[in-house]
């Protein structure tokens, strides 16, 4: 176990109360539901992410593919769902607004996991990412000290996190959990986001800092290393990766 693995298993131990769903030692078949956004541009990843969710994703279970996006096709099997694009950071920030609003598409789910549409499953995904709240730790972050963390600074913003809270820094590009838990989490968050928009205030880094923010108010109880969000040459094994791309590119 390296310095990393022991660092999240003494925090579960002492400070996260272990919530194990019954369904991560069986092999009991259930549903899971992987949301997408993916407008304009971004569609353009979906087929290859696609086509590793079916290959590596839980393949035990019943998952189906919820993408919403404005483009007219999506891959054979997925779900689509109309939703429209509106230009950066608005993707972001009304992620979780997108969840809320559609989530009787995915009412009869067992848990939901929301990935961003430029990441690739490249590796076998299984019960070990099952649980009630589920947070990925960030690529960029897991060997900084808690003062590099980019969480929100701003007093006055919803998202706010003091100096002195916070032990993980977590990735906003995979997470999930039961599907109760999971929308708890998007309702909780979009009502920050929105308070925040209201106010004249974009979090940092939008959906992200909200994220983070709930997740020091909710600790997660299942925290998955950088293997679920890999990037660059960190030394973990690699599960989901983020695909190279032109930001400014795709978001124009």
């Amino acid at each position: 176990m390296d310095k990393f693995a022991r660092r999240v298993h003494k925090c579960n131990q002492k400070n996260i109360i272990q919530h194990v769903p019954t369904h991560r030692d069986r092999q009991t078949q259930i549903k899971i539901g992987v949301l997408i956004i993916a407008t304009n541009k971004y569609i353009e990843f979906i087929w290859k992410l696609y086509e590793s969710i079916k290959k590596f994703f839980l393949i035990n279970h019943d998952v189906k593919v919820f993408i919403f996006t404005n483009m007219p096709e999506v891959p054979n099997g997925a779900i689509r769902i109309q939703h429209e694009h509106v230009p950066w950071p608005g993707p972001a920030l009304y992620k979780h607004d997108c969840y809320i609003r559609n989530q009787n598409s995915f009412s009869d789910m067992d848990y939901i996991y929301c990935i961003d549409a430029d990441m690739l499953i490249v590796d076998t995904i299984g019960n070990e990412i099952l649980g009630n709240l589920v947070g990925t730790i960030h690529p960029c972050f897991y060997n900084k000290p808690r003062s590099q963390f980019t969480y929100e600074n701003r007093l006055e913003s919803q998202c706010y996190i003091g100096p002195n809270e916070g032990l993980y820094y977590f990735a906003g590009a995979f997470c999930g959990g039961s599907r109760k838990t999971f929308l708890l989490m998007a309702e909780t968050c979009k009502k920050m986001i929105n308070i925040d928009l209201k106010n004249g205030i974009s979090p940092v880094w939008q959906d992200e800092s909200a994220d983070n923010r709930y997740f020091i108010d909710n600790q997660p109880d299942v925290i998955l290393t950088p293997s679920y969000c890999h990037h660059g040459l960190i030394p973990f094994t690699k599960k989901i990766i983020t695909v190279d791309k032109d930001h400014a590119k795709m978001r124009a």
